[in-house]
């Protein structure tokens, strides 16, 4: 771990030696980070619509063959090797996991007490924002993919992700969080949570219906 905290390290300095603000390192190393890991993200997401395919075509055969208990597992035996391929996806999380913690623990750690042009009302980066408009717009933007779910018209409701009373509950920890954090983690959040709308965005106009496709 400390030696991806040290190359991260290094490639900030770099960024910084050009750019000279470091809020603006921050939001250019997040971005570069996360487009890395966008294969992976992209393949865990294509994990994750196969196995809410299989999880469905699961429970259709036990409606089916619900009298006949041979015949259930015979036919959900004929798609266990589809289901377990599609589990191994999800193993590449585990992948992001050091990563995306070594970026945590540098923007966390920066040595500088310093302002930046991305967040004029603030001095010191390494402080919360007393304004408090970084911690609510960070809650905002982790918060907006499941907001947009509540308007989004489909066939069942109960499909459309979070509820508002459990969408204000999970802003409101957040927002003790973001508030207590300092405002370099309030850009890293900002900018991964933007980063991973578009990511989101991406997925479903480009892979989600070939991927459901497939699974079927």
């Amino acid at each position: 771990m400390s030696i991806i905290v040290h190359l991260l390290n290094s490639i900030m300095n770099w960024l910084y030696s050009y750019v000279g603000d470091w809020g603006v390192v921050i939001i250019v190393l997040t971005l570069f980070i996360r487009a890395c890991l966008l294969p992976l993200t992209i393949k865990q997401k294509k994990s994750m619509s196969q196995q809410q395919v299989i999880s469905k075509k699961l429970e259709e055969i036990k409606l089916k063959y619900e009298g006949n208990k041979e015949k259930q597992q015979e036919e959900m035996a004929k798609i266990s090797a589809a289901n377990m391929k599609s589990m191994v996806g999800c193993l590449v999380t585990l992948l992001q996991i050091p990563i995306m913690y070594s970026l945590y623990k540098v923007f966390s750690q920066l040595s500088v007490d310093v302002g930046s042009i991305i967040v004029p009302w603030i001095n010191n980066l390494k402080l919360p924002d007393a304004y408090h408009i970084v911690p609510f717009i960070a809650v905002l933007i982790q918060l907006l993919p499941n907001i947009i779910a509540t308007y989004t018209p489909v066939k069942n409701a109960r499909d459309n992700g979070l509820k508002w009373p459990q969408i204000l509950v999970m802003g409101g920890i957040s927002m003790v969080f973001f508030v207590k954090a300092p405002v370099t983690l309030g850009l890293y959040w900002i900018t991964s949570g933007i980063f991973s709308i578009l990511e989101l965005l991406l997925y479903n106009r480009f892979f989600k219906q070939q991927t459901a496709a497939k699974a079927s």
